[in-house]
């Protein structure tokens, strides 16, 4: 796919997920018209959650950042967003991502946020839960992340949703997360997911 092409948004990556208080949020493909929710987005998480998802002090997405963020191709960079929408106007509350690399032969790196309004319903764990299966779908074999050991609450969650976690061999600040994925794994129904507040992925890497 070239700069030129048109982007196509898989229809099957849109749905709904349900939350442990009873609401329900869209989850869809990001857009490049997404810019301006993402930048939003991201600039109202905390400081901290910020650090954990770039590992470097950020206040906010640059124009360049949002756009990459924003204008995926659905093939090597696949994002979904969770938006909640109040007065015909939407707001995005979480995003989960995954990005083809070429270190590794099969390998996607993935990173996943969650705002902080929205932690502790079990929206990451869903979302992740999701892009699991659609990375299987797509032939990617494992799923991989740095995060920072302190992150507790992303080494948590992976560990809950069956990733492994190990030293990154380079940076001793960091842990390296894998998920070996089934290349028979169907895609998993969006569903409920209720898991304690201290269980919530915050975030996983820079992505």
């Amino acid at each position: 796919m070239t700069a030129n092409e048109p982007h196509h948004q898989p229809i099957e990556q849109i749905g709904v997920i349900g939350l442990a208080d009873g609401r329900r949020v869209n989850v869809r493909p990001s857009r490049p018209q997404d810019i301006d929710l993402l930048r939003a987005f991201f600039r109202a998480l905390s400081d901290q959650a910020r650090y954990f998802r770039f590992m470097t002090k950020l206040g906010e997405l640059s124009p360049s950042m949002a756009q990459h963020f924003a204008d995926i191709d659905h093939v090597r960079h696949v994002a979904l967003l969770a938006y909640a929408t109040n007065g015909g106007s939407q707001s995005v509350v979480g995003e989960v991502r995954y990005i083809v690399g070429t270190d590794e032969a099969g390998s996607a790196e993935f990173a996943v946020a969650v705002a902080g309004d929205w932690q502790g319903l079990g929206l990451a764990r869903a979302l992740l839960a999701r892009l699991s299966g659609d990375a299987a779908a797509a032939g990617v074999r494992r799923l991989v992340a740095d995060t920072l050991a302190g992150n507790a609450a992303m080494l948590g969650l992976a560990r809950a949703a069956g990733f492994t976690v190990s030293e990154n061999g380079v940076d001793r600040r960091l842990l390296r997360l894998v998920k070996e994925l089934s290349p028979k794994a169907q895609r998993r129904r969006l569903q409920r997911f209720a898991v304690p507040a201290q269980a919530e992925l915050q975030c996983s890497q820079g992505g």
